[in-house]
């Protein structure tokens, strides 16, 4: 069959009416925030504002800081900006933020992360919305009360006792060089694989095991394919639900798939009694909450993957910083004598009595916050109170906790590293919020303080910590990942203290 020169002329004409039509398409979906009266930084097709075509992960932590201080340098409370085509509205301002995350939540109940609901994995109290977040948060609200941490306590410590012993080995000598990213990421897997789950990941035993190799898959082992596919769930998310895209690694879906179902399985069969996750699970399942085996796979997955990414990196960045200024170092292992002097060993109460590790914790989140960026997405027309601005049903909003713990204006000299900022522990900082705040904040902050605390009072007690010749410095926060995380290990070196 041969090209016609009508017919080559129709089909030029064809393609350059659609290229046309599709120009002006995108002119307009990029005039979105113009027309409502709304600064913007101008997008360039077809990423938007960014250029990240293929990231490590799906956080916006780096993105969501340079937006902030765009708008604050225009002196602007809030601004709009493009992933892809959709709009998002930038919040610079620390009271119109708490307008969004509390005093007028309603109106902003949902996070808008992607989700697949014909992925069990995908669909847990981080992503789900309206009613389905309600129902689930009331069910699980009362697993992370304090209570409930003593209840895990002994799970966590037999884990900080596995950590001590591997340490003594790693430092047979009497002092060692350690990648402290990779020697808390194993901590925290063994404690959330026995805390969620009730098995002993061995993640120090064995660096292929099975937990510590799926942690490493799901926040740093991405193939080109999938760094592709979450381009597309970031900046064409309904394409992405059209073309069933599960947000995970196939690997990782597939194991906790099966996994779940059979150890739920075997725990009933079998009348196990476990003081874990789904040791929970099954009491409220059995007293009538209603409870799918799909929810429970779901829920359980989050709180292993939330629970120990963002934990291990907050404490290897703490300890680092410690290990940059020594006489905050020193002051921590003072109180550590004093706490243990009074209680005899690292127990819950000891744990609660170290105050000064505590303040020292909320220091390493402030200048590292563990949620970089919050998301809200409108569920109903809202004008933002003493404005004119009102935005849609259906729009996203970003808001840089990274940008906030990092302004001078909040936080004086903000790249010093200060524990004193947290002396007085009733004060309210303002732009503070390194778990999120109002009634989405992190549901599991209470375990997350407890691990941490106890994973670095475990090392700053029996050991020296300094910064090795061999770590890379500057530190530089990957700007692709899903998490916190730095670019180059961090490199410590140990000494053994003589008692």
């Amino acid at each position: 069959m041969f090209i016609t020169d009508k017919l080559l002329t129709d089909l030029i004409i064809a393609i350059t009416t659609l290229g046309i039509a599709a120009y002006f398409y995108i002119k307009h979906k990029y005039s979105y925030w113009t027309r409502r009266g709304v600064p913007q930084i101008p997008p360039t097709f077809p990423f938007g504002n960014h250029s990240i075509s293929l990231p490590k992960g799906i956080s916006l932590g780096g993105l969501s800081e340079i937006y902030y201080k765009e708008f604050k340098k225009q002196g602007q409370k809030l601004g709009g900006v493009y992933l892809g085509l959709d709009p998002y509205l930038v919040i610079t301002d620390v009271t119109l933020a708490k307008h969004i995350l509390t005093t007028d939540f309603s109106s902003f109940v949902d996070r808008g992360v992607f989700h697949n609901k014909k992925s069990p994995l995908s669909v847990n109290i981080i992503t789900q919305g309206g009613d389905e977040w309600r129902t689930s948060r009331s069910k699980f609200t009362s697993i992370f009360t304090s209570a409930k941490m003593k209840y895990f306590f002994n799970t966590i410590k037999k884990c900080s006792d596995e950590l001590e012993s591997n340490l003594e080995v790693l430092a047979k000598d009497g002092k060692a060089d350690i990648d402290i990213y990779e020697v808390m990421g194993c901590y925290f897997t063994d404690v959330i694989g026995s805390v969620t789950y009730g098995v002993d990941a061995n993640s120090f035993k064995s660096p292929d095991a099975t937990f510590r190799k799926l942690g490493r898959d799901l926040f740093g082992t991405f193939t080109l394919p999938f760094r592709f596919a979450l381009f597309i769930t970031i900046c064409y998310p309904k394409l992405a639900k059209l073309i069933n895209l599960a947000g995970f690694q196939p690997n990782v879906e597939s194991f906790f798939k099966n996994f779940v179902p059979e150890a739920l399985e075997n725990r009933i069969k079998n009348k196990e009694q476990r003081a874990d996750f789904l040791q929970l699970l099954i009491e409220m399942k059995n007293s009538g909450v209603d409870l799918t085996t799909d929810e429970i796979v779901g829920q359980s997955f989050i709180f292993f993957a939330a629970g120990f990414e963002t934990s291990s990196a907050v404490s290897a960045l703490m300890l680092y910083e410690m290990a940059k200024n020594s006489e905050i170092q020193q002051k921590v292992r003072a109180e550590i004598k004093q706490v243990l002097s009074k209680y005899g060993d690292l127990t819950y109460d000891a744990i609660q009595d170290m105050t000064y590790l505590s303040q020292v914790l909320n220091e390493a989140m402030r200048k590292y916050p563990l949620l970089p960026s919050l998301h809200r997405v409108c569920v109903k027309d809202y004008q933002f109170p003493d404005s004119n601005v009102v935005i849609e049903k259906g729009t996203a909003v970003i808001m840089s906790a990274q940008g906030w713990h990092r302004d001078a204006d909040l936080f004086p000299d903000p790249m010093k590293f200060d524990p004193d900022r947290f002396e007085d522990k009733n004060a309210k900082l303002e732009g503070y919020i390194p778990f999120g705040e109002g009634p989405r904040n992190c549901i599991g902050l209470r375990l997350g303080i407890l691990q941490s605390k106890m994973g670095v009072a475990e090392i700053v007690k029996n050991y020296e910590v300094s910064v090795s010749p061999n770590c890379k410095e500057p530190l530089e926060l990957d700007p692709l990942t899903f998490v916190l995380k730095t670019e180059d290990p961090i490199i410590l070196r140990l000494k053994k203290i003589n008692k």
